[in-house]
């Protein structure tokens, strides 16, 4: 599926700009991976690879694509309809072609984060989606041009490790907590294997929040799904959930980076040859991220709450786990698996070390810098069910708690 006549699109670039294929430009990443690429080089032009049923819906996807970009940036983004998972990109054989004598090279961020799905699922997705981005480079070079990849992989292909973790490090014979962190393994692994022909840089953020600033985001789930769940339970019930304690492992460490410190460290590297051949933890590393307790600390700091008691989940609470769990199926079978895919990172999680990212001068903001913004940003769009603040809108005050909200998955891909 393409849209036709990609030669007669808005703004054809001429044979001396960069021309790079982009997936998963739609998503919360790769949105903002868009305007960063832009805004950094006005010799860039992107052709954003999007899923949709017709024309019409591709149209309509461009348009919220470049809402907000600057005129002249906006003109630089051209759309083709097509499946990363698919042969050929789902494009015609003559439309493939014709694909890999424009672009240059391939910024692949398209995934499904989703921790619960089928592993033959997540692999088609995951992996096949990066099977068919290495054959697109496979074919670039065939042309004679540069054919790299820039392709974002997750710090989490670590798996159950609970020591730190180097860049230069895949596979230690980890195990994995779900099909998203085994199939992004296997697909770097696809990606590691093919730096022996391709010049391929891999970029492992961490968990994203939203952005530093703005605190903003569209996606509701990670770090945010147990807030949302746990603060308008505090919230509501002050006067005795100072009894309650929580079930969590208290220096349990986090690893947590903005959204908008991800994109710009791939704008960055993406305009650095020596990026390719090297792997870069985009993660607060060791010595920034924060534990569990201290990021409780952090919530009960904004809504003016005392802090909170801790009880060791694997004691005692998780035999009563276990005994009401088919009783909490029955009532809230989507709730209990939401709870069982996050319940392991509030236990153990790898720290990450981040020598390369810090050689090439990156590194986020302090977390306690930034998130009363996600916060508030998060509390006043009743964390995605309702509607978000507007740009400069004042966020309700941290005293008046808001209603209980459900627990909704929210996916992005």
């Amino acid at each position: 599926m393409v849209t036709p006549g990609l030669g007669r699109q808005v703004g054809t670039p001429s044979s001396r700009m960069a021309i790079a294929l982009i997936t998963g430009a739609t998503g919360f990443l790769g949105c903002e991976i868009v305007r960063r690429l832009l805004a950094r080089d006005g010799e860039t032009h992107l052709i954003a690879l999007i899923r949709a049923g017709d024309d019409l819906t591709l149209e309509r996807r461009r348009r919220q694509l470049v809402q907000g970009l600057p005129g002249a940036h906006g003109k630089r983004v051209r759309v083709v309809r097509g499946d990363m998972t698919e042969a050929c990109l789902g494009l015609s054989p003559a439309d493939y072609a014709a694909l890999t004598k424009r672009i240059d090279r391939v910024v692949h961020v398209a995934a499904t984060t989703h921790l619960g799905r089928p592993l033959a699922e997540a692999r088609r997705r995951n992996v096949g989606g990066t099977t068919q981005a290495l054959q697109l480079c496979r074919r670039i070079r065939e042309h004679g041009k540069e054919g790299r990849l820039d392709y974002v992989s997750t710090a989490y292909v670590a798996g159950d490790r609970a020591d730190v973790v180097f860049e230069s490090e895949l596979d230690v014979g980890q195990g994995f907590r779900n099909t998203y962190e085994r199939s992004k393994f296997e697909a770097e692994r696809l990606c590691r294997a093919a730096m022996r022909e391709l010049p391929i840089a891999i970029y492992r953020p961490s968990i994203i929040v939203g952005h530093s600033v703005s605190g903003e985001t569209t996606r509701y789930n990670t770090l945010y799904w147990p807030m949302r769940v746990l603060i308008p339970f505090y919230l509501r019930w002050r006067a005795v959930t100072g009894l309650v304690p929580l079930p969590l492992g208290r220096e349990c460490p986090l690893d947590i980076v903005p959204v908008d410190y991800v994109a710009e460290s791939v704008a960055t590297l993406y305009s650095r040859p020596e990026a390719a051949g090297r792997c870069y933890h985009l993660a607060a590393g060791v010595d920034g991220a924060v534990t569990i307790e201290q990021l409780v600390n952090l919530v009960c700091e904004h809504f003016h709450g005392p802090r909170r008691r801790y009880v060791d989940p694997r004691g005692h609470v998780r035999w009563l786990g276990r005994a009401l769990r088919p009783l909490l199926r029955r009532l809230s079978p989507g709730f209990v698996r939401r709870g069982e895919h996050y319940l392991p990172y509030a236990f153990q999680n790898p720290r990450f070390d981040v020598s390369n990212a810090r050689a090439a001068g990156l590194a986020p903001p302090p977390f306690a810098a930034y998130f009363p913004r996600l916060l508030a940003y998060a509390h006043a769009a009743d964390f995605g069910r309702g509607r978000p603040p507007v740009p400069g809108q004042r966020l309700p005050s941290p005293e008046r708690p808001g209603p209980p909200v459900a627990a909704e998955w929210i996916e992005h891909s």
